[in-house]
């Protein structure tokens, strides 16, 4: 089965154990008939190498392989607009879809998406666009903030492709001013909010993802630009609101992610000037994620690195819970290399963590939410229905989280976390942090594979182990209790741009593939089920014997003051 966004429902997420979709249409064959072969004049596009002189740079792929952030290369090159190009899905242009990669765009990371033939359409199709309109690159800088470049209709002919220009008026409406921002957050001082630096005087460099670019400031000395990293505004403007406001409430720790300045934009209507993003530090060796891997094979990761890395994490998340706060979304994605060798942990955001990292009793609320928040036909209405009523249950209030406007610092985004007391929430921060640390001590960026991304680096999955060592892997196990105790391993994975069985060959036909992800998701979705339920008699026993924490509540876990004490303890054995 392809991963497209039609395999969503069907094999990724929880609804597959309710779904009646039918499974999508197998590939075209590999002899195609001659209204549909490339070599057909009638149907042959052109070209699909890149322009020689181009006007256009595309960085990277989002939205489910239908929204790409590309960059006209002009002189001087734009401010950071977030404007980004739009296609539609791949179902709306079958005959197109093989002969231009579609359905593998959803599945490309970073800038792979520019060996796609749909890259090189769109960048040509821009390049068309833009040179009959003399003024476009005016028009470009004058557009509001989030804007998008849709290309409505696809075409093999390049010249024949519909674009239009859709401009953001809605999201800059939204927006507040910085006055307006501080206010949301009364108890932070004038003097702790950083400066705010409008985009216009920035250039952007390059994006690095959906919401996050690298921009060059003006510098003191002529030609030595400051590069930062921006985060930007990516739809509801709440949500970076709130963690910009989570960060300028926690004091400041080495570890920990600082914003710099606050990035501001002049709205068309009104003249409001306002907040659309945050500047970051920028550090260039990037995430753990590519970082272990890589100087795992290149022989260049020391044990030094790996407990420097460890320690500086779990201080950091000690940091954040003594604020009284919590972390919902810790994976070694998130954990960025500074240039002095420190981890630091960025996005907080608090809506949550992929599967491979969060901790079993967070995925069964999120698995309910996923159900009950289905779009309709997905599952039957019964089904939705019925769920919906669960959540009520397990999380009244359920929702009304992230509905309205600017609501400053809250509790989060992430059903699953805020289903849990302060005591559950830090159970949960070291289940992740024990992923986490897997990942470092066995120098691999994914914990396992799985159907969102490719894991199983170096031949070895989480909870298996290969180069940590015994103290390491006890520390790791106990982090982690309660991960799998009788539970089968999900038996469909990722492989490429397709999703297969697990133990199969790869050649399993999408019927065969719905039905084994069907199958492991009945068996989770009871046991989460059952778990929340001994859950909730858990509480009450506890309520009316009046115990506050220990093992009821961390299920044999550690609390993180003693995972660091194991590290600094290990510090002083060398």
């Amino acid at each position: 089965m392809d991963l497209t966004p039609s395999a969503i429902p069907l094999a990724v997420h929880p609804t597959a154990a309710f779904t009646t979709l039918p499974p999508p249409s197998p590939p075209p064959p590999t002899t195609l008939p001659w209204p549909l072969c490339p070599l057909n004049p009638a149907t042959r596009i052109n070209s699909l190498t890149p322009v020689l002189n181009p006007h256009w740079r595309l960085d990277l792929c989002s939205s489910q392989g239908t929204q790409f952030h590309t960059i006209p290369l002009t002189l001087p090159l734009p401010p950071p607009l977030f404007i980004t190009t739009t296609i539609p899905p791949s179902s709306a242009h079958p005959s197109l879809s093989h002969l231009l990669d579609l359905p593998q765009a959803f599945s490309r990371r970073g800038n792979s998406i520019q060996g796609l033939g749909i890259a090189q359409h769109v960048l040509r199709a821009l390049e068309h666009y833009s040179a009959k309109h003399p003024r476009f690159a005016e028009t470009y800088r004058t557009l509001p903030f989030g804007s998008q470049i849709v290309i409505s209709r696809l075409n093999k002919d390049v010249r024949k492709c519909h674009i239009t220009l859709l401009r953001n008026t809605q999201l800059e409406h939204t927006l507040l001013n910085p006055s307006a921002l501080a206010a949301l957050a009364p108890e932070i001082s004038a003097g702790a909010w950083p400066e705010a630096i409008d985009i216009t005087s920035m250039t952007l460099v390059r994006q690095i993802h959906d919401s996050v670019c690298v921009v060059a400031l003006p510098h003191s000395e002529p030609g030595k630009p400051q590069e930062l990293v921006m985060k930007a505004v990516a739809g509801d403007p709440k949500y970076l609101y709130h963690e910009l406001i989570s960060l300028l409430h926690l004091p400041a720790h080495p570890n920990i992610i600082r914003p710099l300045y606050l990035a501001t934009k002049k709205c068309g209507f009104g003249g409001k000037v306002g907040v659309v993003g945050m500047l970051l530090p920028f550090h260039r060796a990037g995430s753990l994620r590519d970082v272990l891997p890589l100087r795992s094979l290149t022989g260049t990761l020391a044990w030094t690195d790996q407990m420097r890395w460890a320690k500086g994490l779990v201080d950091a998340l000690v940091h954040v819970l003594r604020q009284g706060s919590y972390y919902s979304d810790l994976r070694v994605d998130n954990v960025v290399l500074a240039e002095n060798g420190e981890a630091v942990l960025v996005d907080f955001e608090q809506r949550g963590v992929w599967a491979g990292f969060s901790a079993p009793e967070v995925a069964c609320i999120e698995n309910l939410a996923i159900i009950a928040m289905s779009a309709h036909g997905e599952v039957p209405e019964v089904v939705r229905a019925e769920y919906r009523a669960k959540m009520d249950r397990f999380l009244p209030g359920w929702r009304d989280v992230g509905r309205g406007a600017h609501k400053g610092r809250t509790e989060g985004f992430a059903l699953g976390w805020l289903a849990m007391n302060a005591e559950e929430r830090e159970a949960a921060m070291v289940y992740m942090l024990g992923r986490a640390l897997w990942c470092i001590f066995e120098a691999v960026g994914m914990p396992e594979r799985a159907v969102w991304r490719q894991g199983g680096e170096g031949g070895v999955e989480f909870p298996a182990y290969r180069r940590a060592g015994q103290r390491e892997r006890e520390l790791i196990d106990r982090c982690t209790k309660g991960r799998v105790e009788g539970r089968r391993e999900q038996g469909v994975v990722r492989i490429g741009g397709r999703i297969v069985l697990k133990d199969g060959d790869g050649t399993e036909s999408p019927e065969v593939v719905q039905r084994a992800a069907k199958e492991w998701w009945v068996e989770e979705l009871e046991r989460g089920e059952r778990f929340l339920e001994e859950r909730e008699i858990r509480r009450e026993e506890r309520r009316e014997s009046g115990e506050v924490g220990g093992f009821s509540v961390f299920g044999g876990r550690p609390r993180l003051e003693e995972v660091l004490d194991i590290l600094e303890g290990w510090e002083c054995d060398v």
